[in-house]
């Protein structure tokens, strides 16, 4: 099997390219708390501190590292990719300009502008979210991964305000009107709690309807076969097996969201095409199959199709996101930082659970990582 090393770090498909892409996913996440805190806490995270440039000399070699194997199997022809590795490089430039005043080889008074370049460093972000939906991949489909992407935006969104205010002075909080905010904040909270308690209480509604309607479906299906084993005596258990066999099969990868509604709707009409090619002989079982089965695999499958309009979704996360940047503002500092993201986890994965009950048949997801790297 030939090896693309583009698209290894592109979209992983081996072991080892699934771990160097998440320890680089990591590491990214990793830099962008460490610019939050040294923000936050400039003497504690200075650059002069050893422990401080241990860090930054591990973000240099892994990202310097990783630029490199990207430039080396780049084609010369996409200019959009290597203006996208030129920001990544411009991110790698504050830490290596801080190792090189450590070790002596930069001049200690060129470090007067790293306020300023650290900003590059919130280009990682980008990076980041480039490659946030690589996440599911490795790790599985689950809420973390889901809401992965969300929560980097935001957390960039917050170190950039950061940044800016403390890199030009502007003291942002000054203007801000807390008593005003925390009131919007509330307000829009309420609000989308709300929405989503309605929204939770349909969804689940409807997913029961689901349940119910497969039940009564695979009940008939059942019924049929019975039908077939004990009045048509002329279909061996090999017929018996080809049309209702099949059947059962599809409906199970159709429920584990293995086999589209296409497939799906096409397996069922044949599936219904092969069952009246036997029964039309007895016309005593034209009711049963036009009234029951008929009617209960169309009901089924038609509920399934039943959604949410996208501009329905596409309004709880416009106010999801509004809140987010409320809570922003209106929680300043580290911990303001730990809170907005346990708000993001919390709604944002709230409204991926209710997004996926209204698929009933979305594959299962679970809440960290759905998968184990061998």
């Amino acid at each position: 099997m030939s090896f693309n090393l583009r698209d290894e770090l592109n979209a992983p498909n081996t072991v080892l390219g699934k771990r160097y892409m998440l320890l680089l996913l990591c590491t990214i996440v990793a830099s962008v708390f460490f610019l939050f805190f040294s923000l936050e806490l400039p003497q504690a995270f200075h650059h002069t501190h050893g422990w401080v440039v241990a860090f930054e000399l591990f973000f240099l070699v892994l990202f310097s590292v990783d630029l490199l194997l990207r430039l080396s199997s780049h084609p010369f022809s996409d200019i959009k990719g290597f203006l996208l590795l030129g920001l990544d490089f411009l991110a790698i430039v504050p830490s290596a300009m801080v190792v090189l005043a450590y070790w002596n080889l930069l001049p200690e008074q060129n470090l007067e502008i790293l306020g300023l370049l650290r900003l590059f460093r919130l280009l990682r972000v980008m990076q980041l979210l480039r490659m946030s939906h690589m996440l599911t991949e490795i790790l599985g489909v689950s809420v973390f991964t889901l809401v992965f992407a969300n929560m980097a935006t935001h957390l960039g969104l917050r170190v950039l305000v950061s940044a800016v205010d403390k890199s030009f002075q502007l003291n942002i909080k000054e203007y801000i009107d807390r008593p005003v905010l925390l009131l919007a904040v509330t307000a829009v909270g309420s609000v989308m709690g709300i929405a989503m308690a309605i929204t939770f209480g349909v969804v689940n509604r409807k997913r029961d309807d689901v349940t119910e309607m497969h039940r009564a479906t695979m009940d008939a299906v059942d019924t049929f076969e019975r039908d077939f084993r004990d009045v048509f005596e002329n279909v061996s258990p090999e017929q018996r097996e080809g049309i209702f066999g099949t059947f059962r099969r599809d409906m199970a990868a159709f429920l584990q969201a293995k086999l589209s509604y296409k497939a799906m709707n096409e397996s069922a009409l044949a599936f219904l095409d092969k069952v009246r090619a036997v029964v039309k002989a007895r016309p005593s079982m034209d009711v049963p199959f036009h009234a029951v089965l008929v009617q209960r695999v169309s009901g089924f499958l038609t509920k399934t199709q039943i959604a949410f309009p996208a501009a329905f979704y596409g309004w709880l996360s416009l106010l999801a996101n509004l809140y987010f940047v409320l809570v922003m503002m209106a929680t300043p500092g580290i911990t303001g930082m730990f809170v907005q993201l346990l708000v993001i986890f919390v709604f944002q994965g709230l409204l991926v659970v209710i997004q996926d009950m209204d698929y009933p048949l979305d594959a299962d997801a679970t809440m960290f990582n759905s998968k184990i790297l061998d």
